[in-house]
């Protein structure tokens, strides 16, 4: 037994997020910001951390012990440039980046199918245990559909401000209606073609409508600030669906793509006094998921 390592990107909220077919799904969104863990086997029983608020990542680590038959515990250290409550997919990184610092630790890894069934045993998930984009449902991990091949795109990223209690949310959160029910039918279908084709007029549209749909459920402030300059700039709007940050996704293609993300920077700037906290490119060839090119400040 030796000291294994571990780590897993966070996301921001998400692509889009809802209801198909009476089963939930979610888009994801990585971002190249990162939870990491070290985990060291002592043969004592038990996974302990001197994090006592890390209780999800500790739990994960004990299920990855049960997974690998593995009859001991350890000492779990975390660290993690993900902000809470943000809906940035910091317990679900938290959790993946200690199951794989578990299984380094015996001197294997587990697929993310199984950190996803491990996750989503604790609570509901983001995708980070799988590689780039891709759809889950995000109640049992099951991944729907990975997008290994999606355009560049740039997101202008703010914290409307506060903090969200992920599971909190989840069990006060109402019913869809049918009206959005069939609505993120059409989204889903409009969302994976777009990713599949690479039509990022598609993609930008779909998440968009997402994020207008959970802002019945999830308000954000100035919201319709970020809906209009979407429509504007022929754009995305990003929102944490179950968290606070909100944001636009612009495509790097669009020759007119610095102007237009300056000029609505400094709209936003006018308009709600907010500094970006993250402004990079999330996918396509140019991403380094690092720290150093994270682009992501304070929140």
């Amino acid at each position: 037994m030796n000291k294994g390592m571990g780590s897993s990107v966070g996301t921001f909220g998400e692509l889009a997020q809802g209801e198909r077919d009476g089963q939930p799904f979610l888009f994801t969104l990585p971002v190249p910001i990162k939870s990491r863990a070290v985990f060291v086997p002592d043969g004592l029983q038990g996974v302990r951390s001197h994090q006592s608020h890390k209780k999800k990542a500790v739990q994960a680590a004990e299920l990855a012990l049960e997974r690998l038959r593995k009859n001991t515990g350890g000492m779990l250290y975390l660290s993690s440039q993900i902000p809470v409550g943000k809906g940035m997919a910091s317990s679900s990184a938290d959790m993946t980046a200690a199951v794989r610092a578990v299984a380094a630790s015996f001197g294997t890894s587990l697929p993310g199918a199984d950190i996803a069934k491990i996750a989503a045993a604790i609570e509901p998930t983001d995708g980070v245990m799988y590689e780039g984009i891709n759809a889950i449902n995000q109640q049992t991990g099951e991944l729907l559909h990975a997008y290994p091949n999606v355009p560049e795109l740039f997101l202008l990223g703010y914290d409307s401000g506060g903090r969200l209690n992920t599971q909190r949310y989840y069990r006060m959160k109402r019913s869809y209606s049918p009206a959005e029910k069939a609505d993120m039918k059409q989204l889903f279908d409009e969302l994976h073609q777009g990713l599949l084709s690479g039509d990022q007029a598609a993609i930008l549209s779909a998440a968009t409508k997402s994020a207008a749909l959970n802002d019945r459920l999830l308000s954000k402030p100035f919201f319709d600030l970020f809906a209009d300059l979407a429509a504007t700039f022929g754009c995305g709007v990003i929102a944490g669906h179950s968290g606070t940050v909100i944001g636009l996704l612009f495509s790097k293609s669009d020759p007119r793509f610095l102007e237009k993300k300056e000029q609505a920077e400094r709209i936003i700037e006018q308009k709600t006094k907010w500094q970006p906290v993250f402004s990079a490119s999330v996918s396509g060839p140019s991403v380094a998921f690092g720290p150093k090119k994270a682009g992501l400040h304070q929140l």
